[in-house]
This record gives structure tokens, C-alpha cells and sequence, in this order.
């Protein structure tokens, strides 16, 4: 007998509000004591997401069976390394390129060298189960999805290395410079994806039909303040008039990562809901920052632990939902574990 149901995974975007995530996930593995590419069919994700679905799906070197990261290890990387890859900028920095205005704010040397040594030569056609990856394709202009499917695919194949995929959907806007990847410069996938859930759920659907029940948990990275003067929004009206491309500069990417967020929200809201008033098939994490900067370069000591304490508030707050995620979760592994005789088959 086929299986019916299945989870998908969807992680957003948000540079070092990564942790939040990476937090989620780690308690979630230690809870059912299984690792997220034995829990879930398919993960997806934007920019940071990205990275950390990517890193969640390598397996293990030299033919080993498993992942070759956990969601706690991967955490680690935000917290040891997240200092490498947003430098606390210099005065003279700061006055030759104000708020980034004139060039982008990182080198990407130091991200490439990280993801370089996380993935070596791994390639996405390896991946432990399905992964859609989101980036936008600045010289072809259109969405770009890096995928395991068409990575597999005999006929149009085109596979490249995890750490190539991880760098192109990260590379935010007037943070850092285009990935220039076989004649395609790309961006981060935010730019139309940063909540990845609503394209993960189209290709879910494509793989496992439109029968089946898929049961999708969705993370973000922490919504934006909701007090005027803590970030480039929100604006009072009176003030978002007369604004040329100096005064959007700033705030844009917040408004279309933001944006385009709670406009998925909103459709897997409806799209995942059943019509019988039964459980809930969408679950949404996503903390409101209570304590954390925003800034999706913060990575300064105090707003790391600060992003550390988030993700747990988050977590006691939402321990009910939480708890019922993992008991389904729980439950669809083991369906999968009985469909594949035990094994899982990449």
C-alpha cells in the first residue's frame, strides 16, 4: 500500500535571525531523537533557510549513512562563525559607504570559504531528500529554484555543488555581491520567496499528488518591530511621502521580505485547512523578537544570546503546537519507516 501522508519543511530568510530556526529545529530533533532528513520528505529554504535546509539534507562523507549535520551543529555555525561573515564594520567604512548605499556592505570571502568548508564538493543531487532552494535570476529576470528533482533529472540535468546553491540564494541585496553561476548572476531568493512554503507546497503537491496529505511546518526568523524608530519599519504615514530612491533604499528589502511573508502566510492558511474543522494541516513559527535586534546583521555577542533567548520564549510559548508536531511528525515516520521497509532511501 502507497503512503498518503507527508511532511514538508519550510525555513525563511533572514541572516543571522537564523538562529531562530536553527534553535526550533534542534528541539525538535532532540524531542523525537531522529534527525529533520528522517522527519520530513521535503525541505525548502531562502538564504539563510537555505544554508541551513541545505546543510540539514548533506549526508555524511565517504558513503556513511545519515546527515551530515545536525540541526545543533548548524546552530553552532551561526554562533561561531556569524561574527566572520558580518563584520562589525569600520569608521572608515561606515563614512565611505553609509548604510550601503554606495557598494555592498560584506565580502562574500569570508561566507564562501564557510559554506566551502561545510559542503566541500557535495553536490545537490545528493541531498538525503528533496530540496527546493529559491534564488532570483538577475541576467535571465525571473525566479530560480535550485532542486534535488532536477538535479536527478536524467534528461535536463543540471547539478552543481550544495555550497554554490547555499551562496546564490543568500546573496541579499546591498549585502553581498550576485552569485555568477553558469552565466546567471543570482540574488537572494527572498527578493520573491522569503518565506519559502507556497513554492515548496507546489512542487510537494507536483511529487505526491493532490491527494495526498502533507503536513507542512513553516519557521521564520522573527517578525519586524512593530514600535516606530527601532528599523526602517514601520513608517508613519505622514512621513512615507516624497520618498525618491535615497529614502527607499533602506527600507525596501524590509517591505518585500516582510511582504511577501504574510502574503504566504495568508494562502497556506486556506490552502492547508480542512474543510471539516479538523486539525490543522499548516503550522507557522515564528517569533515576534522580544528582545533581538531585527537587523539581519546583528551578530554581535549580546544580540546572539539575545536571538538565543527568543527562540526559546518562542518555544515555552508555543509548547502546545509544538508538541502536536511532533506527535504527527512522529507518526508520518513511522508510516515511512514501515513504507521503505526501515530504510530510508535517498
Amino acid at each position: 500500500m502507497g503512503r498518503t501522508r507527508y511532511s514538508l519543511l519550510a525555513l525563511d530568510g533572514g541572516g543571522i535571525r537564523g538562529v531562530i530556526p536553527a534553535r526550533v529545529l534542534d528541539e525538535i530533533e532532540k524531542r523525537l531523537r531522529r534527525p529533520v532528513s528522517e522527519l520530513f520528505d521535503l525541505v525548502s529554504g531562502t538564504s539563510t533557510g537555505g544554508i541551513l535546509a541545505l546543510g540539514l539534507t548533506k549526508p555524511r562523507s565517504a558513503g556513511a549513512p545519515g546527515a551530515a549535520f545536525s540541526a545543533s551543529q548548524l546552530l553552532d555555525l551561526y554562533l561561531d562563525h556569524g561574527r566572520d561573515i558580518f563584520p562589525r564594520a569600520t569608521l572608515w567604512r561606515k563614512l565611505g559607504n553609509p548604510f550601503g548605499l554606495a557598494d555592498v556592505r560584506y565580502s562574500a570571502a569570508p561566507l564562501e570559504a564557510l559554506l566551502e568548508e561545510r559542503f566541500g564538493a557535495t553536490m545537490l543531487s545528493e541531498a538525503l531528500i528533496e530540496v527546493v532552494i529559491p534564488a532570483y535570476d538577475l541576467s535571465r529576470p525571473g525566479a530560480f529554484f535550485f532542486k534535488r528533482s532536477y538535479a536527478r533529472d536524467r534528461e535536463h540535468a543540471w547539478d552543481m555543488p550544495m555550497a554554490v546553491a547555499a551562496r546564490a540564494t543568500s546573496a541579499a541585496p546591498t549585502y553581498f555581491d550576485p552569485a555568477s553561476v553558469d552565466g546567471h548572476a543570482l540574488v537572494d531568493g527572498g527578493m520573491f520567496a522569503n518565506n519559502p512554503t507556497a513554492a515548496a507546497y507546489a512542487d510537494a503537491l507536483d511529487l505526491w499528488s493532490h491527494d495526498a496529505e502533507i503536513h507542512v511546518v513553516s519557521i521564520g526568523t522573527g517578525q519586524p518591530p512593530q514600535e516606530l524608530g527601532r528599523g526602517p519599519i514601520p513608517v508613519r504615514p505622514d512621513a512615507a511621502t516624497r520618498w525618491g530612491l535615497a529614502r527607499w533604499a533602506r527600507p525596501v528589502l524590509e517591505v518585500v521580505f516582510d511582504g511577501v511573508a504574510e502574503a504566504v502566510e495568508y494562502q497556506m492558511q486556506r490552502l492547508c485547512r480542512h474543510g471539516d474543522g479538523a486539525a490543522p494541516r499548516y503550522h507557522r513559527f515564528q517569533s515576534a523578537l522580544p528582545t533581538a535586534r531585527h537587523e539581519l546583521d546583528d551578530a554581535s555577542e549580546q544580540n546572539l544570546e539575545r536571538l538565543m533567548d527568543d527562540a526559546t520564549t518562542l518555544i515555552e510559548d508555543d509548547e502546545e503546537k509544538l508538541a502536536a508536531v511532533c506527535a504527527t511528525l512522529a507518526d508520518i515516520a513511522a508510516e515511512r519507516d514501515a513504507h521503505d521497509g526501515g530504510v530510508r532511501i535517498a
